[in-house]
């Protein structure tokens, strides 16, 4: 069962949405607009998903409703019942009733929601009946007032024959804002999931959808534009939409970071570069709108040369320069994500320990008090990220430099690309001698 959560702006739809799912995805806040994509949740406890959609206008001009992205002929097939949303405040008013005989018009079941229920003394409003709508839900999310009865409905309704399936891999998409992340997930995808625009920011929630790519379920998350810290004031949606996309950085599989190659490499692109690298499993750099580009030659080699020199981190990422417009560039790094993920990363310690012999023979570690630094046996104890523990008299005192050094030689004598590597040192007693 597909629950679609519609209503005008403001009304508290991401607020139940959050309550129903019991997942805290969707902002909410004070100003109007806070939800601008479609979100889509399992409900807690059933098989049956419920959508969060963005506040419902009238275009003055045209003086009808402006279809959203979401009433896509993709979706419209998947929507069983709407939940129309109402401020009890409100009350009754002609532009609800209008809104609501737009969406009699698809022939599906219409709940009324009364949101706001919030004072003991608020009594039922009979005014409401005078939508036409039999089942009507009053609810306070703040107070959990009549979330027992619309639970309850839901189990009553619930598909039991549903199956809900576990993602394969997960994918969150990262960037500055207006880089052409949300255009390079429809691209993926096929239709307009996320809405896309020249104005900067069209993406405050992140959004999460799904692709079946070689019988492999991938999960994408299309996060908020990652603005500079200095433009971002204190609890504006800005800001707590900034929070939820570093909050999905070490959930995912792999991290794609989009840079807008018209405005190529700059002091923001490094800082999301160095800290999605350093907290994600793998990542993939994608320079968009390479297309705009006149000396493609010239541009791919000065963009190598800038990362190299400026970023550690990025002698280790795959870059890729691509169009989102291109449906066909989107894919190639998708297979290239394919690929990689069904490649083994699996090191046999025999070749592990013949690197570190060697390692260690080509660049000693200096002394410590005098005395030789001993790195005894090596074993991988994890294979997403690698992760390789190393055995040591001196573990806790090995400098950094050093570890630097065989991180990189480790990277280069096996080839490992675009994802971390983790190297533990341990004076724990090797438990293979």
């Amino acid at each position: 069962m597909n629950y679609f959560l519609v209503g005008r702006p403001n009304v508290g739809k991401s607020s139940i949405f959050n309550t129903f799912s019991y997942f805290n995805r969707n902002i909410i806040h004070k100003n109007e607009g806070t939800t601008r994509d479609w979100h889509k949740e399992i409900i807690k406890n059933t098989s049956s998903y419920i959508f969060d959609t963005p506040g419902l206008n009238i275009d003055k001009k045209k003086n009808n409703l402006k279809i959203l992205s979401f009433f896509n002929k993709n979706f419209i097939s998947d929507i069983d019942i709407f939940l129309y949303v109402i401020d009890y405040k409100s009350g009754y008013n002609q532009l609800d009733h209008y809104l609501i005989n737009q969406f009699r018009k698809y022939n599906k079941q219409i709940i009324l929601l009364i949101n706001k229920f919030d004072n003991p003394e608020f009594k039922i409003n009979n005014d409401f009946v005078n939508y036409g709508i039999k089942s009507i839900f009053y609810l306070s999310c703040s107070h959990m007032y009549g979330l027992n009865n619309i639970n309850k409905f839901f189990k009553l309704n619930d598909t039991k024959n549903k199956i809900t399936r576990k993602e394969d891999y997960s994918i969150a998409i990262f960037g500055k804002p207006n880089v052409g992340k949300s255009t390079f997930l429809n691209s993926l995808l096929g239709f307009k999931r996320s809405n896309t625009s020249k104005k900067a920011g069209t993406t405050s929630d992140y959004v999460v959808d799904f692709i079946q790519y070689k019988k492999k379920y991938i999960k994408f998350i299309d996060t908020a534009g990652i603005g500079k810290k200095s433009n971002i004031l204190n609890k504006s949606i800005n800001y707590y939409s900034t929070k939820k996309t570093f909050d999905n950085i070490r959930k995912v599989d792999s991290a794609f970071i989009i840079i807008d190659s018209i405005g190529g490499i700059d002091r923001q692109d490094k800082r999301i570069i160095n800290y999605v690298s350093d907290k994600s499993k793998s990542t993939i750099i994608i320079f968009n709108k390479i297309d705009l580009i006149k000396d493609k030659i010239n541009f791919k080699k000065d963009i190598v040369l800038n990362l190299l020199n400026n970023i550690k981190e990025a002698k280790n990422i795959k870059l890729f320069f691509i169009s989102s417009l291109n449906k066909k560039d989107p894919k190639k790094v998708l297979q290239y994500f394919y690929n990689f993920e069904n490649f083994s990363n699996v090191i046999s310690t025999s070749n592990l320990n013949k690197w570190l012999k060697k390692a260690i023979q080509d660049n000693p570690h200096p002394l410590i008090d005098r005395k030789k630094v001993n790195f005894k046996y090596a074993v991988q104890v994890k294979e997403r990220p690698i992760t390789i523990k190393i055995f040591s008299n001196y573990a806790q005192r090995i400098k950094i430099s050093y570890k630097r050094y065989l991180l990189n030689n480790f990277n280069n004598k096996f080839k490992i690309l675009n994802q971390k590597t983790n190297i533990i040192y341990t004076t724990s007693k090797n438990p293979y001698i």
